[in-house]
């Protein structure tokens, strides 16, 4: 999860308390948490563990399945992108410096996507 497949998010625990939140879809409640500006791509990692760290946990809904433009849509993060993936790189080796053990690369998905595990934080 996040996964666009509905039997896959039904099969899941219906809320987690420590998973990712994606930035496609969010609520934020009274929280003086913010978002990092210096961080143009990966934010809404950064962002979540932000929550994790000040509150103690965040609420996902892995029941509720919406179907969302991501990584392909014009604007916004997209347009940061480079080919190369250089930019995703960079901001990932953010998240890892912020958040020492929490982040690793994803083994399947190549270096400009990573895997958010907050129980391995150091």
């Amino acid at each position: 999860l996040p996964t666009g497949n509905a039997t896959l998010a039904l099969l899941a625990q219906m809320t987690t308390l420590d998973g990712f939140i994606l930035g496609d879809f969010f609520v934020h409640d009274d929280s003086p948490c913010r978002f990092d500006e210096t961080m143009t791509l990966k934010e809404d990692y950064d962002f979540t563990c932000t929550h994790l760290a000040r509150h103690g946990c965040v609420m996902r809904c892995n029941h509720i399945v919406l179907k969302v433009a991501h990584e392909t849509n014009a604007g916004g993060a997209v347009a940061l992108r480079d080919p190369k993936g250089n930019k995703e790189r960079q901001n990932i080796r953010v998240l890892m410096r912020k958040w020492p053990g929490v982040f690793k690369l994803h083994s399947t998905r190549g270096d400009t996507q990573v895997k958010m595990k907050w129980s391995h934080r150091r």
